[in-house]
């Protein structure tokens, strides 16, 4: 078994592990390993990502690479929300340029391997598989690779950006408190050979729940619907047959998919819950991205939310491991004051839509949206 030391383990390489990495390496003097369960070429679902992410990939040095790994150009989004109307928001005139279509294994892959230019040590396809406590000189992960067996790693501090699980911030006694636990099934389809589609993401609201669908790189087009346990009982991933069930009674997306056919391959389920972890840091942990909170997928913020988070979250860790008190609670402030803005935004948004007011998910979101949280 080999062993290693750094001042700061990452464990999660996508874009809150990847960009703290960045941020850590580039504005401090701190050693960085970043560690990634996934292997490069691991299929993630695509994601559109606002022109406004321009900024913090701009900060993060990283916006020349993420234009050069050819990622889609997306002219915005699309929606029928509150009524049957296409409502569009076109990003023609942004500033800022464009919004994208990523394809997300390029774009995590892209961002660990400016880790490793800038001198982190990056680890893929790396598991963890326990940890020690060392009081003050932080951690001992313990790690395993498929092929290069058990290692250790210690760290004088651990930043938990593993996602919404938290995996190593769980296994230290915090916990999420939930506000709302929706899932999304996810299907694929190919555009048919010289076939237009959109380059807008379109969102459209339905009985159970809300359709989501976007062009990706390579003429794929993935297609979710985003319900809960109640709204979407009996459609389940191995089937796909309830779920092309009630994408056939859909108007806008079903129109746009007449270009495209179904793979044919079973819908995948994604959890999408919305939350905040209860701490968010301790004496040598932090948790940053999903980790820490997650948002609706319907404000489409996880991928930005996490790219903000780095430098914040950079300078908050630098400044803790100089002796600085209160450097941490002033970034888990931050967090919290975030999730709750977040969560006074979705409430408006989900209170708009109302043409189905005694379908089991919209009733349910009425009963349980941002004024019993924020209460809480």
């Amino acid at each position: 078994m080999s062993g290693a030391h750094c001042d700061v383990a990452v464990l999660g390489g996508g874009p809150a592990g990847a960009g703290l990495a960045l941020a850590l390496c580039a504005r401090t003097p701190l050693s960085v390993t970043l560690v990634e369960r996934a292997a490069h070429d691991t299929a993630r679902v695509g994601e559109t990502l606002p022109p406004h992410a321009r900024r913090p990939l701009v900060k993060l040095g990283a916006w020349e690479s993420f234009v050069r790994d050819g990622h889609l150009p997306s002219r915005g989004t699309a929606s029928c929300w509150g009524s049957a109307t296409v409502g569009y928001h076109d990003t023609l005139m942004s500033p800022l340029g464009p919004a994208w279509h990523l394809d997300r294994a390029r774009f995590d892959a892209g961002l660990r391997a400016q880790v490793a230019e800038r001198g982190g040590g990056v680890r893929t396809g790396t598991s963890l598989s326990g940890c020690e406590a060392l009081g003050a000189w932080g951690y001992r992960l313990h790690l395993s690779h498929p092929v290069e067996g058990p290692s250790t790693l210690e760290a004088r501090f651990v930043v938990d950006a593993t996602g919404w699980k938290a995996a190593f911030a769980t296994a230290q006694g915090a916990r999420r408190r939930v506000v709302d636990r929706c899932f999304a099934l996810y299907g694929d389809f190919h555009l048919r050979a010289g076939a237009a589609f959109s380059t807008q993401a379109l969102v459209e609201a339905c009985p159970e729940g809300w359709w989501y669908s976007a062009l990706l790189p390579g003429g794929h087009v993935v297609v979710a619907l985003v319900g809960d346990g109640e709204s979407l009982r009996g459609v389940r991933p191995r089937d796909p047959a309830p779920w092309l069930s009630l994408l056939a009674r859909t108007t806008a997306t079903r129109e746009r998919l007449e270009a495209c056919e179904f793979t044919g391959e079973p819908p995948r389920a994604v959890p999408a819950p919305v939350g905040v972890l209860t701490p968010v840091h301790a004496a040598h942990w932090l948790a940053v991205g999903d980790a820490a909170c997650t948002y609706d997928p319907l404000s489409s913020q996880g991928i930005t939310k996490a790219l903000d988070a780095a430098l914040p979250a950079t300078e908050a860790l630098d400044q803790h491991l100089r002796g600085r008190p209160n450097a941490l609670a002033a970034y888990e402030a931050q967090v919290r004051r975030g999730f709750v803005e977040h969560l006074r935004t979705r409430d408006h948004y989900y209170r708009e839509e109302r043409r189905w007011p005694d379908a089991p998910f919209w009733r349910n979101r009425r009963e349980s949206l941002a004024s019993a949280a924020l209460a809480a």
